[in-house]
């Protein structure tokens, strides 16, 4: 089951050859372009709170993220800036990568729902990186 501890650092040190999305967990900064209007669009999947673990790691995800020493080093983030979150992207007990999105509110970060295509649709990619555990 997908499991993560209260020990987790937001490292921006991933290797410039590594794919983000072939890391286990990882995380994307997001930040609103105004002038990007795309229509991209797709299936609905079944949510992923529905995931026995899921309320807890992202109690644990916000919580760390709302401490000074969430990221490995200090990062402009701006009001409204999305962040999203994969874990157990490379799952093999049967359960599915998680996604988790938070919205920073210029003083703490907030959970909010996932929306791929709002991120995909009016949302640049600004930083990535991988979580690991410490």
């Amino acid at each position: 089951m997908c499991v993560i501890s209260d020990n987790i650092k937001f490292c921006t040190c991933v290797d410039d050859n590594v794919d983000i999305e072939d890391l286990n967990h990882y995380w994307v900064l997001h930040r609103y372009n105004k002038d990007k209007n795309e229509e991209a669009m797709g299936e609905p999947i079944l949510p992923y709170h529905l995931h026995p673990r899921f309320d807890i790691n992202e109690t644990l995800l916000v919580n760390t993220l709302n401490t000074p020493e969430a990221f490995d080093k200090n990062l402009e983030i701006k009001r409204w800036d999305r962040l999203e979150v994969v874990l157990c992207n490379n799952s093999k007990d049967g359960y599915d990568t998680l996604y988790y999105n938070f919205r920073y509110t210029g003083k703490i970060w907030k959970a909010i729902e996932s929306d791929c295509f709002d991120l995909m649709n009016r949302f640049d990619e600004v930083n990535t990186g991988e979580i690991k555990e410490i």
